[in-house]
C-alpha cells in the first residue's frame, strides 16, 4: 500500500485500472446494490462482513475512514487510496454549483436514521433522487460525532423553500405551496401554543376567588 499517491486520470479509471494506493479495483466485477445493511440478504451481509474484515485488517494502523464507489462493495482507505476521478460531466456540474450558492428551493431536506441509533436532518441538492446519490450512503452524526455514520433508513421531507412563481392568486399575487418541512414546523409551533394556552387556563382556574 502507498500513501499520498497521485489519483488516476478519468481515462485510466474508465479503462479499469486498479487503485494506485492499495492495488484493489474501484469497480467490482459483480455490482453490489447499496441498499442499507438492514436490507441485505444473508449472503449479501456475509459478503459485506468479509469485505469489512478485510479492510480493517489491511488498514488497521491507518486511523482513517473507508470509502467506496457506488455499485461496488470494495472498500478503500482515505489515507492510502486516492479517490476516483470526476467525470467531465461531474466536473462541469461541480463548477456550476461552485459558482453561486445553491438557492433554498433547490435543496431537499432529508431525515436520516443512522447505524449509531441517532436520527439527523441533512440537506442535499434536489437533483439527487435517492439518499445514496445525495450522501453516498453515509454522513457524520451530529449527536455522537461518528464519521462516517452509515445511513440505514431515510426519507425526503421537502424542499427548504418552495420554488419561485408556483402560481398566482386572482389578484395576481404569487401563491406558494408550503413544503412538508414548513408544514411540520408550523404544526409543532401550534402544538406548543396549545399546550401554553392550556397551562395558562389551568393556572387561572386554580387561583383563589376565580
Amino acid at each position: 500500500m502507498h500513501c499520498e499517491v497521485a489519483p488516476l486520470t478519468y481515462e485510466q479509471f474508465r479503462a479499469g485500472q486498479v487503485c494506485p494506493g492499495c492495488g484493489r479495483p474501484y469497480l467490482d466485477t459483480e455490482p453490489s446494490e447499496a441498499k442499507g445493511i438492514m436490507n441485505y440478504s444473508d449472503s449479501e451481509r456475509a459478503c459485506y462482513d468479509r469485505e469489512e474484515a478485510r479492510f480493517k485488517e489491511a488498514h488497521r494502523s491507518c486511523g482513517s475512514h473507508s470509502f467506496g464507489v457506488s455499485g461496488s462493495l470494495t472498500k478503500h482507505c482515505s489515507k492510502c487510496c486516492p479517490p476516483p476521478p470526476f467525470s467531465p460531466a461531474q466536473r462541469d456540474r461541480l463548477a456550476t454549483l461552485l459558482r453561486a450558492p445553491t438557492p433554498d428551493h433547490d435543496l431537499m431536506v432529508w431525515q436520516l436514521r443512522l447505524y449509531c441509533g441517532h436520527t439527523v436532518e441533512r440537506r442535499a441538492h434536489a437533483s439527487h433522487k435517492t439518499v445514496h446519490a445525495a450522501f453516498t450512503g453515509s454522513t457524520k452524526c451530529a449527536e455522537c460525532g461518528c464519521e462516517p455514520a452509515i445511513i440505514i433508513d431515510a426519507r425526503a421531507i421537502g424542499l427548504v423553500a418552495p420554488p419561485p412563481n408556483t402560481g398566482t392568486s386572482p389578484t395576481g399575487a404569487t401563491v406558494r405551496k408550503p413544503t412538508r418541512a414548513a408544514l411540520e414546523k408550523r404544526i409543532t409551533e401550534l402544538e406548543a401554543e396549545v399546550a401554553r394556552l392550556h397551562a395558562n387556563s389551568d393556572q387561572v382556574l386554580g387561583e383563589p376567588g376565580q
